[in-house]
């Protein structure tokens, strides 16, 4: 088998060859093992090159030093140590915290004493690795613990030491009021004898606001012979006040008032020679001098 290939050119004249096939497959068989031994070689070399991991678009940040890490948890630390003994002297100072450990929370003595955590009967479970009691986390949480129920009994204290100032009379009647006869025995204005005085006398221009000296309920507000229009307030606890000789009273038997609440208006009523208040205290029924309760006399 031949090809017959045809020439033709502006110059020339047309010629005719004669090609023979064998040559042509022989070519193309070689040209084809070429190409496969490339193939091959490049197959060979993809195979044998280390794998590379791609980068990920949303590659996770790196941890923090371990280091800063470390010294953040000191310090925090450190401020959670000198809380924790200022909430200690607070509370000690108010009387609110016991610093002896009870009998209950010690720890029981002896070599056959069992742990707190071992059990007592059947138990199981994985065996994991013992976790540390004395990690930064941990005795951080212990402080903050400790820190909340000191807190806690603090305020809890001063609510109830605020309650029980309530009801001391220690606040004044008459804010700048000029004192005019104390308590004690005296010459009495109208007998003129010596008679015992039980309260203080405020002078102060008719009208003048009467204020409690303490919290408390209003036990009686109305009129009596020798002190006029007067106001009685139970604080508690034994302790009463009286302010006598109004002119006008603000409140009514039964009302609950705090310290400072307006109750009445000075006076002249009763067994008085002028506007003025008389004031007393009252401790289970006796009279005491309200220069014991009273501040800034």
């Amino acid at each position: 088998m031949a090809f017959v290939m045809i020439a033709t050119g502006a110059t020339s004249r047309s010629r005719v060859r004669t090609l023979s096939v064998r040559p042509l497959i022989a070519v193309a068989g070689v040209a084809a093992l070429a190409l496969l031994g490339s193939g091959g070689a490049l197959g060979y070399w993809l195979a044998e090159a280390p794998l590379r991991p791609m980068p990920s678009a949303a590659a996770a940040p790196e941890p923090l030093a371990l280091p800063f890490t470390l010294e953040q948890v000191g310090a925090i630390s450190a401020r959670l140590f000198r809380l924790e003994s200022e909430a200690a002297q607070l509370s000690k100072r108010i009387g609110v915290m016991n610093t002896e450990v009870p009998a209950s929370a010690r720890a029981p003595a002896g070599r056959n004493a069992r742990s707190p955590a071992e059990p007592a009967g059947p138990a199981g479970g994985p065996l994991l690795p013992e976790r540390s009691e004395s990690s930064p986390l941990g005795t951080i949480d212990a402080q903050l613990g400790r820190v909340e129920q000191q807190i806690a009994s603090v305020a809890s204290a001063a609510a109830e030491q605020s309650l029980a100032l309530m009801r001391l009379p220690t606040r004044l009647p008459i804010v700048g009021a000029e004192l005019t006869s104390s308590f004690g025995n005296r010459v009495d204005p109208f007998a003129h004898t010596h008679a015992f005085h039980a309260g203080l006398d405020f002078a102060a221009r008719a009208g003048t606001p009467i204020a409690s000296a303490a919290g408390g309920i209003v036990a009686f507000a109305g009129f009596k012979r020798d002190y006029g229009w007067v106001v009685e307030i139970d604080h508690g606890n034994g302790l009463a006040t009286r302010y006598a000789h109004a002119s006008e009273l603000l409140v009514r038997t039964g009302q609950v008032v705090v310290p400072g609440d307006r109750i009445a208006m000075v006076g002249s009523t009763g067994r008085s020679t002028g506007p003025h208040l008389h004031f007393e205290v009252l401790r289970s029924g006796d009279h005491v001098d309200p220069r014991r309760y009273l501040a800034g006399l």
